[in-house]
């Protein structure tokens, strides 16, 4: 599977949770676990963020500007569309040879030079699936009713269920 095609199952699946989470309570953008996090919308827009600064690096690409600052619900909605697009509009020949490509990127201070494959699996993967994580920790800690198939797409529980009753 091509590097652009990990991002786009979740992506769509964030779009149905922030749809979720804007229909229990819009104010909750601004709601954060600890005052020292991100709120929601800088989460979800930093999730989004690098599933492209994983990919355009993989294929040559320019990394394009979707967010707004401080954005509200709809733009980001649109901001997933417009990703989700860019990333579908990638051809496969053009990640050629993406595994052994040598990334030069930052984490927080530090700065890192990866191959391609070690930066998608070890660096960009879990870096796009905390800030996913974080959208859905910071609505579950606001009482969205949410389920793990919200956040995946696959799992189905029937309504009201919990494994602690």
């Amino acid at each position: 599977m091509l590097p652009n095609m990990l991002f786009i199952h979740p992506l769509r699946q964030m779009a149905m949770l922030l749809q979720k989470i804007q229909r229990h309570d819009a104010a909750l953008l601004e709601s954060a676990l600890t005052a020292e996090q991100f709120p929601l919308w800088q989460q979800a827009q930093t999730a989004i963020g690098f599933s492209l600064r994983a990919c355009c690096p993989l294929c040559d690409q320019v990394k394009p500007e979707f967010g707004q600052p401080k954005p509200g619900w709809a733009d980001l909605e649109q901001q997933i569309h417009a990703t989700i697009g860019f990333l579908q509009s990638l051809k496969a020949e053009s990640f050629a040879g993406w595994q052994q490509k040598r990334i030069e990127t930052t984490a927080g201070f530090a700065q890192l030079e990866l191959t391609g494959e070690q930066f998608l699996y070890l660096y960009a993967l879990p870096n796009f699936y905390f800030h996913y994580g974080m959208v859905y920790a910071i609505a579950r800690a606001q009482q969205v009713p949410l389920t793990k198939g919200d956040f995946d797409g696959w799992h189905q529980y029937p309504e009201g269920f919990s494994f602690l009753r």
